[in-house]
């Protein structure tokens, strides 16, 4: 359920830092007006395709920045009866629209088997939460991502017309994964570090993305996700992998000598590193820096950039691995 949660968030939170946008940083010492403008028909996309899996998109609806949200009404938010069509260049696919009633209507194998698909935990189909996804019909199941390939997406909703374009690229993974003591003496019988070493491609030019993700739950992301070779292109490396934490949590919460650190008590550590394409980094690189700077009255604004013509969000294309440290205690 984390993960839906993230992925629910991540739209509405694309809706806050949107109009956020519109605001020009000053000292506390200096008393402005302010004149947010708003456009309560802008269509927010998160959207993504990865290697041996079908698209998903997720459609949602700016609101003001004054507007309260309502976690206990979701449903309010999302954009029905779009009409997506999704293409390699070659094959296209009109993606179908899913809700918890439809969902509720289908087998609980039937409904095991999309939850799985999107990182959501249901016992059956009547705990399906009140969500809205585009996806694949069950009579086209065969189309999903492939490395190497662009895809087109275009989305006709409430008389607009929004497209983007993203691509998958060759996926690389850690060539090992090894743990370490938590540093601090104090915290190494409870807390131990994950690391690997990471061959680069010689070719200047590569993103990634990563989830953690312990035994069975579901994959979570750290505060910063993203990362590029631009200081190590074609070089072996050793990185730190921080274990993913809720999304949501409270900065206030966090502890700095164990954020990031897994619990002793973690058996299968689970990394899924992504490729992605330069515009969805730049999605997320800036999304998270605006994020770490909310509520910093020292931080700089960083304006949200978006790969969708029309609107604003992200298509994103992930060329994935996932591997897994089996830690036996």
């Amino acid at each position: 359920m984390q993960l839906y949660r993230h992925k629910i968030w991540t739209s509405i939170f694309c809706l806050f830092l949107v109009s956020l946008s519109l605001f020009l940083f000053t000292a506390c010492e200096k008393e402005i007006d302010l004149n947010i403008k708003s456009n309560p028909n802008e269509i927010i996309v998160e959207g993504h395709i990865e290697n041996g899996l079908p698209p998903y998109v997720i459609l949602t609806k700016s609101i003001s920045l004054y507007d309260n949200i309502n976690i206990n009404n979701l449903e309010n938010y999302f954009v029905h009866g779009a009409n997506i069509i999704v293409s390699n260049g070659i094959d296209s696919v009109q993606l179908v629209e899913y809700n918890s009633s439809i969902l509720q209507t289908l087998p609980d194998s039937v409904v095991d088997a999309v939850a799985a698909q999107f990182g959501i935990v249901v016992d059956s189909s009547g705990d399906f939460p009140d969500v809205s996804i585009y996806t694949v019909p069950f009579t086209a199941p065969d189309f999903i991502g492939e490395i190497g390939k662009t895809y087109q997406l275009r989305i006709e909703a409430n008389g607009q017309i929004l497209t983007s374009s993203t691509t998958i690229p060759a996926p690389v993974f850690f060539d090992s994964l090894w743990i370490l003591p938590h540093p601090n003496p104090a915290f190494a019988d409870s807390f131990f570090q994950v690391y690997g070493w990471l061959q680069d491609p010689p070719q200047l030019g590569n993103y990634y993305r990563y989830f953690t993700k312990v035994d069975n739950g579901p994959l979570l992301v750290s505060t910063q996700t993203v990362f590029d070779d631009n200081f190590f292109n074609g070089k072996k490396f050793e990185i730190f992998i921080p274990k993913g934490k809720p999304f949501g949590t409270n900065s206030s919460d966090i502890n700095f000598d164990t954020d990031g650190y897994w619990d002793i008590a973690d058996s299968v550590c689970t990394i899924k590193l992504c490729q992605i394409d330069k515009a969805h980094y730049d999605f997320w690189r800036t999304l998270e820096a605006n994020r770490a700077n909310i509520g910093n009255p020292f931080g700089s604004f960083v304006l949200v950039k978006s790969n969708i013509i029309g609107g604003k969000g992200v298509w994103g294309g992930y060329g994935s691995i996932t591997g897994s440290y089996v830690r036996v205690p």
